[in-house]
C-alpha cells in the first residue's frame, strides 16, 4: 500500500474520484456534521449513528472499489473528526461552552453527601417530620435538617412525624413515630 501512495498517481486518482463523486463527499460532509452535532448536544446517539453510517456511505461510494482510496479518505476524515473534538473539549473545560447551562461545573464534596459514623449514630432514635410523602422514599426534617428518608417498606403521608430506624451510609430509614 506505501508504494502505491508514495507515486504522484495515487493522488491524482484520489482527487479525481472525488471529483467525480459528489455524492460521496456530501454524505461525508454530512456524517461529519451530524457527529459534530453529536459532540456538542446531549443525546442518545441518534445523531452520531447517523452520522457513522452516512460517512460510511460517503467512503463507500466515494471510494469506487479501491480500498487504498478508501483507507486514506477514512484516514482524512478521522483527523477531521478528533481536531474538531480536541476544539470542541477545550470550548467544554475553558471556552463558551463552559459557561453553557448543559455543563456541569458544580462539584459534590463528600462532607455535604456522607454522614461520619458518629452523625449517624446519633440520627437513630432521632424524631421529625416528613416535608413530602415518603412512597417509600422522599424528604424529612429531622434534627432541624432536610435529610433524603426512606420509609420501612410502608407509605408515609406529608406532614407526619417519623423516627429514625437505622442510618447505613446516606440511607437513612425511618418509620411512623
Amino acid at each position: 500500500m506505501l508504494p502505491l501512495i508514495l507515486t504522484s498517481g495515487f493522488f491524482s486518482d484520489w482527487a479525481a474520484a472525488w471529483a467525480d463523486n459528489i455524492g460521496g463527499l456530501v454524505l461525508i460532509v454530512i456524517g461529519m456534521i451530524l457527529i459534530t452535532v453529536e459532540m456538542i448536544i446531549p443525546g442518545f446517539g441518534a445523531a452520531g449513528i447517523s452520522g457513522g453510517i452516512a460517512l460510511i456511505a460517503g467512503l463507500i461510494i466515494g471510494s469506487e472499489g479501491s480500498l487504498p482510496g478508501a483507507m486514506f479518505s477514512l484516514l482524512i476524515v478521522v483527523v477531521l473528526l478528533a481536531i474538531i473534538a480536541i476544539l470542541i473539549f477545550k470550548s467544554a473545560i475553558r471556552g463558551k461552552l463552559s459557561k453553557s447551562p448543559v455543563v456541569l461545573n458544580t462539584a459534590i464534596d463528600a462532607a455535604s453527601t456522607e454522614l461520619t459514623q458518629k452523625e449517624a449514630a446519633e440520627l437513630v432514635g432521632k424524631t421529625g417530620r416528613t416535608l413530602t410523602s415518603l412512597r417509600p422514599s422522599g424528604i424529612a426534617m429531622i434534627d432541624g435538617r432536610r435529610m433524603d428518608v426512606v420509609s420501612d417498606a410502608e407509605f408515609i403521608d406529608k406532614d407526619t412525624e417519623v423516627v429514625v430506624i437505622e442510618v447505613d451510609g446516606v440511607k437513612i430509614t425511618v418509620k411512623r413515630a
